[in-house]
Order: structure tokens, then C-alpha cells, then sequence
């Protein structure tokens, strides 16, 4: 992502911050809409590019251009009624247990992690949906304690909303050596960890399949579960038409052992990626993932 491309995200994400905090939902979730939608919607922009080609593959390439632009402005229109979600309840904490559901798989699944019981690690994986950031918050208030792993080197706009999260009782690190040195000390000692799994990493010798296709993404979490011996989840969260965020969880995935080998770090890798598949699949406009993964099949897409 340009500088240009950032800081005007940032310029919008500020935006939504300073207007969330005293508009009601019924005017704060379309302006919010609408400030998304105008920072990022240039059609030579790389967020607005990276979305048209995430959004095509993840439909399956069957988009005409005019359902591909309209699906566009949802992904906007999400993206801004979950900042302001976020920013609008950041100190409301009986407004945010109204707002998230957990299944019972998911509450079985933290209420393992919660009591030690199993005295075995947990690594969470998750796809970037839009209900992720308010649904940290209700399970910090919940007691929930567990490390992220987020992404390296943030920018001004990243860095700003990791604070928020810190502030309120998450454990937010950008990824680096020092932060993957923490998550397997803190798997091996029982503890929980989460990171997300569908951020593009750039040039890599693994490329596991998504949505049918190879994606330079990343396989470390593989090595990190096998070396600490973790449990290993997805989870999903899906935003439902009255606001509700359900927050979701996979069966445990079983890793094969294997010798590390590229081969099975890349099939262990597709076994985490088909699951956030079908979580992304509920609503693809719900996915928010602004750095394009698949680069090679931008010339598919409809021009806009």
C-alpha cells in the first residue's frame, strides 16, 4: 500500500473516530458508511484495486462489472460501520455485550482456555471479517486472555487502533521475532494466542491453495502449533443484519506430522485456508482484506 493510500485510510479511520463518539447508531453507521466509502473509493487506488480483486476470486469469478462495483461499496460500507462500532463502544462495555454472540462451540472452546484445564496451548487463526475488532473488546471483558499476533510494522492508523485495544485490556503486538519468541512460550506454558491468516506476506517459496488458488500467504503458525504441540482453531465472525456479531469456531484442526517439509507446511496451511474459506463465503462483503492476494489474476478482473 502507497503512503498516499494510507494516510488517507488514516484521514477516514480519524474521521470515523472524532464522529463516533457522539452520534447515535441511526446517523453514526451511513456517515460512517459514507466516509469509508469516499476516503478509499478511487478507482486507481491500490485499496480500491486489492478489494476488486479479492472480491472477484472470492466470488468465484462470476461478478459482471456493475455487481463487482456494488460489491465494492459494501465492502466499504461494512469496513465503516464496524469503525464506528468499534470507536463508539470502545468505553461502552454494556453497549458491546449487546452486540456479540459467541456459539456454543466458541464458548467451549474459551471456557477450555480459561481454566487450563487441558494444560495444552490454543492458536487461534482467523480470516479479517468485519466483526473482529468489537468482538476483541467483548472478550477482553470477558477475561479472555490471550496474545495477538498483528501485523508487522504498522502504520500510523494501525498502531493508533492496537493502542485503543491494549488500553482496554487486549494484548496487541505487531509480528516480529521477539513477538513469535512470546507465542511459543506462551503455547507451550497452556496459553492462548491468536493471528490472522489471510494477510499476503509477498515473495515466499510457500504458496498454499485459496479459494482454488496458490496465495503467497503465510504457513509460520503451522511450525508454531506442531513445535508447541497447540491446539489449533479457526474462527469466524459473521455480522448479522440487525448489527449482532456471532463469533464462531471451527472443530480443532489435526496437523499432520510430518518433517516440516515445504509440502507439509503448505498442506497443513490448506487444511486452516479451506475453513476460513467457508467463513468468508457466509458474506464475502464481510471480508476485509485490502492488500491484494492473488496479483497474477488481476487482468480476470472487470474493469470498473
Amino acid at each position: 500500500m502507497k503512503y498516499s493510500d494510507s494516510t488517507s485510510q488514516t484521514l477516514g479511520t480519524a474521521a470515523i473516530l472524532a464522529l463516533s463518539q457522539g452520534l447515535p447508531n441511526f446517523i453514526g453507521h451511513p456517515v460512517a458508511a459514507a466516509l469509508s466509502y469516499l476516503a478509499g473509493n478511487r478507482v486507481f487506488s491500490p485499496t480500491f484495486r486489492a478489494i476488486s480483486l479479492n472480491q472477484w476470486v472470492a466470488h468465484d469469478g462470476k461478478l459482471t462489472a456493475r455487481q463487482l462495483r456494488q460489491t465494492i461499496r459494501k465492502v466499504y460500507q461494512n469496513q465503516g460501520k464496524a469503525l464506528y462500532d468499534f470507536y463508539h463502544n470502545l468505553d461502552r462495555p454494556e453497549e458491546i455485550q449487546k452486540f456479540v454472540r459467541l456459539t456454543p462451540a466458541f464458548e467451549k472452546m474459551m471456557q477450555e482456555c480459561m481454566t487450563g484445564e487441558l494444560k495444552q496451548g490454543t492458536l487461534m487463526l482467523m480470516p479479517h471479517l468485519s466483526g473482529f475488532n468489537l468482538s476483541g473488546l467483548y472478550l477482553a471483558q470477558r477475561g479472555f486472555k490471550f496474545l495477538t499476533l498483528a501485523i508487522p510494522n504498522p502504520n500510523t492508523g494501525y498502531a493508533w487502533q492496537n493502542k485503543l485495544r491494549n488500553d482496554r485490556g487486549m494484548e496487541v503486538v505487531p509480528l516480529n521475532m521477539e513477538a513469535l519468541q512470546n507465542a511459543r512460550r506462551r503455547l507451550q506454558s497452556g496459553g492462548t494466542v491468536l493471528t490472522g491468516i489471510d494477510r499476503p506476506i509477498g515473495e515466499t517459496d510457500h504458496e498454499p491453495k485459496f479459494f482454488g488458488r496458490e496465495a503467497a500467504l503465510p504457513v509460520a503458525y503451522v511450525k508454531l502449533a506442531l513445535k508447541t504441540n497447540a491446539r489449533v482453531f479457526v474462527l469466524g465472525f459473521q455480522t448479522l443484519d440487525d448489527g449482532t456479531i456471532v463469533v464462531d469456531v471451527s472443530p480443532q484442526v489435526e496437523f499432520d506430522q510430518g518433517d516440516n517439509s515445504d509440502e507439509d507446511l503448505v498442506r497443513n496451511a490448506e487444511k486452516v485456508l479451506k475453513i476460513a474459506e467457508e467463513f468468508i463465503r457466509i458474506d464475502p462483503c464481510q471480508w476485509m482484506m485490502f492488500l491484494p492476494i492473488w496479483p497474477e489474476a488481476q487482468n480476470e478482473v472487470p474493469t470498473i
